[in-house]
C-alpha cells in the first residue's frame, strides 16, 4: 500500500494547483468534453539522446564520448530521435491523442501535453512511463538591488589560466533565464557565421533564431546561439514590456549571462559615476541563450514554467553546450521533479549545472534543487559597496551605499518623527509614498525603517519630502544592499540604527553627513539572510545543500534598459546571483582541465572554498567559493550517473525496473561533504578521491571532529601518483554528552605535502532510536511487540499518543475521472467531510479497497485548497499529516478504474488524534533501558477497545521525533 507522510507545517505547499491550463482535443476513456486539462510534463522509461549507449538494434549509441560535447550533428542522433518520437506519439495515440506543447528527446525523453486526470493516471500505470508531473512555475531568484569575484587580479585564478583572454576559453555557457541585451557592451563581440563557430566550438549546433526586435545577426562571437520558448507559458500570458524573442524583458538574464561570461574589462558608467571596469567570471567564454522565463501583466505571475525551461535545457544539451545556469527554483523541488531529471542526465552527458538555492531566507530546509547532480548555490554578501554616516556626536556606521557621494553635515531626522498630516507615526516610519511632511523634512537626513516597502520606494519617498539623504535601517538580522536610490543612501545594520535613532532622541539638534568613500575592512563575506537554507526537505539530512555560496548581494552587471530606468547596468541581489558566479568558474576549469567530470568541477569548487565564519554548512555549504585555490584543489571527489541512478532508486525512480539495484543514500555518494542525518550509535562511511595535480603528494587527515562525536579516518595518511584514486573510510560514533535531535558541525581536512588543503564539512545528527514507521494489532484487548535499536547509552521514555477510534465508511463507485483543480461528488467520487481542531497531532486516512485489482485514489482538501493526495495505481491507498493545520477538511475518493468494469467497493476510516494519552493504551516497559547500536524490545497493550471501530495513535519517544504509528483493528 502506498503511504503518504506529509508534515503539517508544509501541507498547504505539497500541491501546487494554480497553475495553466489549456484546451485539448484527446479525451481518455471516463473523459467527457467538460473534463479540465491541464499541462503534465511525461517521461518515458527509453534512454534519451545525451545518455543512449546503444542496445537496441539498428540504432547505435548517441551519447557524447569521454569529454566530448553532444553533437546532435551526427547521422547516429537523428536516426534515434525519430525513434523516439515515434514511440511518443504511438504512447500520446493510446490515451486519445491529446495536444502536445512539447517533445523531449535529449536530455529527457518525453513531453509536455494537455492532459485530463483520467489520461494522466493511465500513464502513471505504464510500465514505460518514469514520471508524470504537474506544470508549474518557477520564479527568478533576484530582487533589483561586483565585481569579478577576485577572479582577476595578481592572485586570481585568471593568472593560473593565462588571463581574461583564456579564462572560459572554448566553453559555451547555456543561459537558462529572461533572455539577453546583446547592444549592452558585456555581450559585445564580431559578427559570426556557421564556419567560424564550427572552427572555435567543434560539436556546437546552436542557433540564432529571430523574434520581436531580434535577428539572427544579433548573435556575435560572444552570443553564440538564442532561442526562446513560451508554449508553457502561453504567448497570451507575456506582458507588453517583455519581448516574443530571446531579448530580455527584465533584465535577469542578461545580469546572469554577463556576470557568468561578461567580456573583460568593459566600462562601466552609472549617472555620470565612474564604477570602474566590470568582467565576467569567464570572459573568453561564449554564451548560448534559452529564454524560458517570462513578464506577466502581474508580477506574481512571472516565472519560468516547468514545459519551456525542460525544453529549454534539452535544447541547451542539444545544441552542445558545456555549462548551463538556471537561476531559479520552487520552493518544494525534489530528485524526482522533471527539472531535475533533465538536469541528471545533463550532467550524464558531461556538462555542468550550476542552480540558485533559493531566496526563502533562513527557514530550514527551504533551499530548491536538492539533487546532488546540480552545484546548489547560496548567496553571500561581500559588500563592495560601502559608505558612512557620521554622527554629530563623532561615531560613525558603515553600510552599504553604491555612489560615491559625500552629504554635507545636516539636520538628521527619524522618519517616525515627522509624519505628514494625518499618517501613523508607524507608515511614516517605513517611508511609505507621501507619509512625511516636506515642511519638517526640510534638507534633513533622513532615517527610514526597512520593510513592508520597496527599499527605492523609500527613497522616493524622501526625496518628495525635500530630504538630502537617507539613512536605510535594518529592524531585524538581515544583509544591508547597495541600491541606486533616489537620494544618496547609506543602508545600515539594525543594531546601527538603534544607535543612530537612539542619538535622535537623546540630542536636542543631531545632525548627520554621509561619507561616500568610508568602508569597513572587517566586513567580510558572510550568508545572505534571503539565501535559501539546509537540509532538503526530504533528504533526511543525509546530503549537504546548498553545496556552497558565491557572491549575491549587490553584483553588478548588464541589465535591460526599459526594466531598469534605462540603465545599461545595475546591482541586483539573490541567489540568482550567485549562480553564474559558480557557472562562470565551472567554464573556467573545465577549459582548464578537460577531462574533468562535472562532479570534479563541484568538488575542487567545494573543497578549495573559504568558510564563513557566521553559520554552518546548512547556510553556505562548503563555503564562499575560492576561484584561485579551485584552479588547483589537489584532490578530487568524483561521482557520476552510476551512483546517481542508484540514489534516484531510493526514491522509488528506477532507470531499470526489471534490474535490481541496492540504493545509495546521500550519506554514501561520494561527495565532498559527509552529513549523516541519523547517526543511530555509529556510523561507518566511505570516500574515495584523485589525485588531479601533476605530481605526486602524501597527504594526511586532519579532523575537527563535531561536538559529541568521535571521528577516526582509516588511512589517515596515503600517498597518490597523479591520476591515481585512494579509497578510505570514516567512522563516526556518538558519546552519550553528543546533543541528541541537532546538527553537530566538523570537518575533515586531508593536508598535503605540496601545500594543498583538501577540505570536507562534516555534518551529524546523532539520534535516540531507530524505530519501525507502522505497527499493527488486532482485538479488543491485546498487545503486540516492537523491535527497535538503540542510538544511546541509558534509558529512553515512551509515551502512547491516542488510541483514537473511528468507524469506516462504505463506498460504491461506479470507475470514472476525477479532476484535482475542480473537485465535486459524483458517482465516481465519494466525499467525506471533517474538522481539524488545533493542538491536533496526526491525521490518518485509511482507504481499503474490496478488491485488491481496483485502482482507487485519495484527495484531501482543507478549506477548498488540496494539501495531499494519493493517487497510485494500486487499490489500497493512505494519508498521514503530521501536526495538520486546523480547518475543514474534505476529502474525496475516487474510482479510477474497475477491474471488472462494474462498480468498486471500498472503506474509507479517518482518524483525527489529538495530543495526549487517551488512556486505551500503554507501552513497557518505560523507561527502558538501552544500550547504543542494540536492539530493544517494547510492549504496546490496550484494552477496553469498541471492537466495531478501528482505533489508531502512535507511539511517542521523548526527545525523539521518532513515531511508531500503531492501528489496532
Amino acid at each position: 500500500m502506498p503511504v503518504r507522510r506529509v508534515v503539517g507545517a508544509l501541507a498547504g505547499a505539497a500541491v501546487v494547483l494554480a497553475l495553466l491550463s489549456s484546451p485539448a482535443t484527446g479525451l481518455g476513456p471516463g473523459d467527457d468534453a467538460a473534463a479540465v486539462r491541464d499541462i503534465y510534463l511525461v517521461v518515458l522509461r527509453q534512454a534519451p539522446l545525451s545518455i543512449y549507449r546503444g542496445g537496441l538494434e539498428g540504432y547505435a549509441a548517441t551519447a557524447p564520448v569521454a569529454s566530448g560535447r553532444f553533437d546532435a550533428a551526427r547521422p547516429e542522433v537523428a536516426g534515434y530521435r525519430s525513434y523516439l518520437l515515434r514511440e511518443q506519439a504511438k504512447l500520446l495515440a493510446d490515451i486519445g491523442s491529446p495536444r502536445r506543447l512539447y517533445a523531449y528527446t535529449t536530455a529527457l525523453n518525453g513531453f509536455a501535453a494537455a492532459l485530463t486526470f483520467t489520461q494522466v493516471k493511465q500513464l502513471r500505470s505504464r510500465p514505460d512511463v518514469v514520471a508524470v508531473e504537474l506544470d508549474r512555475t518557477a520564479h527568478l531568484d533576484a530582487v533589483p538591488a561586483s565585481g569579478d569575484l577576485g577572479a582577476g587580479g595578481a592572485d586570481g585564478a585568471w593568472k593560473a589560466v593565462g588571463g581574461p583572454a583564456s579564462a572560459g576559453e572554448g566553453i559555451v555557457i547555456g543561459v537558462v533565464d529572461s533572455g539577453v541585451w546583446p547592444e549592452n557592451p558585456s555581450f559585445a563581440g564580431i559578427p559570426t557565421d556557421a564556419d567560424m563557430l564550427r572552427k572555435h566550438y567543434p560539436e556546437f549546433t546552436g542557433a540564432c533564431l529571430g523574434g520581436e526586435r531580434w535577428s539572427p545577426e544579433s548573435c556575435n562571437a560572444k552570443v553564440i546561439a538564442a532561442r526562446y520558448f513560451v508554449r508553457g507559458f502561453g504567448a497570451g500570458n507575456v506582458a507588453a514590456a517583455d519581448y516574443l524573442s530571446p531579448r530580455d524583458g527584465s533584465g535577469h538574464g542578461s545580469h546572469t549571462a554577463a556576470t557568468a561570461a561578461g567580456n573583460p574589462g568593459v566600462d562601466v558608467t552609472i549617472d555620470q559615476q565612474d564604477f570602474g571596469q566590470l568582467s565576467g567570471i569567464a570572459p573568453a567564454a561564449a554564451v548560448a541563450i534559452y529564454k524560458a522565463c517570462w513578464v506577466a501583466p502581474d508580477p506574481d505571475d512571472d516565472g519560468c514554467t516547468t514545459a519551456d525551461t525542460v525544453k529549454a535545457i534539452d535544447q541547451a544539451v542539444s545544441d552542445g553546450v558545456d555549462v548551463l545556469n538556471y537561476s531559479a527554483s520552487t520552493p518544494d523541488t525534489a530528485p524526482t521533479d522533471v527539472v531535475e531529471l533533465a538536469f541528471l542526465n545533463a550532467a550524464s552527458a558531461g556538462v555542468f549545472v550550476a542552480t540558485s538555492a533559493g531566496d526563502t531566507g533562513s527557514e530550514v530546509r527551504s533551499v530548491a534543487h536538492p539533487s546532488p547532480w546540480v552545484a546548489t548555490v547560496g548567496a553571500s554578501s561581500h559588500q563592495p559597496y560601502q559608505g558612512a554616516v557620521r554622527l554629530g556626536n563623532g561615531r560613525s556606521y558603515v553600510g552599504a551605499m553604491l555612489f560615491d557621494e559625500h552629504v554635507a553635515s545636516t539636520q538628521l531626522t527619524y522618519a517616525a518623527d515627522v509624519p505628514a498630516p494625518g499618517v501613523s507615526e508607524r507608515r511614516a516610519a517605513l517611508c511609505f509614498a507621501g507619509s512625511l511632511d516636506a515642511r519638517a523634512v526640510g534638507s534633513a537626513i533622513v532615517v527610514c525603517d526597512r520593510g513592508v516597502t520597496a527599499r527605492l520606494d523609500k527613497s522616493v519617498a524622501v526625496a518628495q519630502a525635500g530630504g538630502a539623504a537617507m539613512v536605510l535601517a535594518n529592524r531585524t538580522r538581515a544583509s544591508t544592499e547597495a541600491d541606486f536610490h533616489a537620494v544618496p543612501t547609506v543602508h545600515v545594520t539594525a543594531a546601527d540604527g538603534r544607535a543612530i535613532k537612539a542619538y535622535i532622541r537623546s540630542s536636542p539638534r543631531p545632525t548627520a553627513a554621509l561619507d561616500g568613500a568610508a568602508s569597513d575592512a572587517t566586513d567580510g563575506p558572510r550568508v545572505a539572510d534571503f539565501s535559501a537554507r539546509g537540509p532538503a526537505d526530504g533528504t533526511d539530512g543525509d546530503l549537504v545543500k546548498p553545496d556552497l555560496t558565491a557572491p549575491g548581494v549587490s553584483v553588478l552587471a548588464a541589465v535591460a534598459p526599459p526594466s531598469n530606468f534605462g540603465h545599461l547596468w545595475d546591482v541586483y541581489s539573490g541567489t540568482s546571483m550567485a549562480a553564474p558566479h559558480v557557472a562562470g568558474l565551472a567554464a573556467l576549469l573545465q577549459a582548464r582541465h578537460p577531462t574533468w567530470s562535472p562532479a570534479a568541477i563541484k568538488s575542487a569548487m567545494s573543497t578549495s572554498a573559504t568558510t564563513l565564519a557566521d553559520s554552518g554548512p546548512w547556510a553556505q555549504g562548503a563555503g564562499d567559493v575560492n576561484p584561485r585555490r579551485a584552479v588547483d584543489p589537489g584532490l578530487v571527489y568524483d561521482a557520476g550517473r552510476a551512483q546517481w541512478l542508484r540514489y534516484l532508486s531510493g526514491y522509488g525512480v528506477a532507470a531499470h525496473p526489471h534490474q535490481a539495484m541496492r540504493s545509495l543514500t546521500g550519506t554514501e555518494l561520494n561527495s565532498p561533504a559527509i552529513s549523516i542525518g541519523e547517526l543511530i550509535a555509529k556510523e561507518q562511511v566511505e570516500r574515495a578521491v584523485t589525485n588531479v595535480s601533476s605530481d605526486p603528494e602524501s597527504y594526511v587527515a586532519r579532523i575537527d571532529a563535531p561536538p559529541g562525536i568521535e571521528v577516526s579516518v582509516s588511512p589517515a595518511s596515503f600517498t597518490l601518483a597523479p591520476g591515481d584514486t585512494q579509497k578510505f573510510t570514516v567512522a563516526f560514533s556518538a558519546r552519550t554528552a553528543a546533543r541528541y535531535q541537532h546538527f553537530a558541525v566538523g570537518s575533515l581536512t586531508w593536508k598535503g605535502s605540496s601545500d594543498h588543503s583538501v577540505r570536507s564539512p562534516l555534518v551529524v545528527r546523532p539520534e535516540l532510536v531507530r524505530a519501525p514507521v507502522e505497527a499493527f494489532g488486532a482485538g479488543r484487548r491485546g498487545s503486540l511487540r516492537i523491535s527497535e535499536r538503540a542510538g544511546v547509552t541509558g534509558k529512553i521514555r515512551t509515551s502512547v499518543v491516542g488510541l483514537v477510534g473511528a468507524s469506516s465508511s462504505e463506498t460504491v463507485l461506479e470507475p470514472g475521472g476525477f479532476t484535482p483543480v475542480d473537485p465535486r461528488p459524483s458517482a465516481s467520487t465519494a466525499v467525506e467531510t471533517f474538522t481539524v481542531p488545533t493542538h491536533t497531532a496526526v491525521l490518518r486516512l485509511d482507504l481499503q479497497a474490496e478488491s485488491p485489482r481496483d485502482d482507487l485514489d485519495m484527495f484531501v482538501y482543507r478549506d477548498q485548497t488540496l494539501v495531499a493526495s494519493a493517487d497510485s495505481d494500486t487499490a489500497d491507498e493512505r494519508l498521514t499529516l503530521d501536526d495538520p493545520r486546523p480547518g475543514d477538511y474534505t476529502a474525496y475518493v475516487n474510482a479510477a478504474t474497475s477491474a471488472t468494469g462494474d462498480t468498486t467497493s471500498s472503506r474509507l476510516t479517518t482518524w483525527v488524534v489529538p495530543f495526549g494519552d487517551a488512556g486505551t493504551a500503554a507501552a513497557g516497559p518505560n523507561p527502558v533501558t538501552v544500550t547504543g547500536d542494540r536492539p530493544f524490545d517494547l510492549m504496546v497493550s490496550w484494552s477496553g477497545l469498541d471492537e466495531h471501530q478501528r482505533w489508531f495513535g502512535y507511539l511517542d519517544y521523548r526527545g525523539s521525533d521518532q513515531r511508531t504509528y500503531l492501528t489496532i483493528n
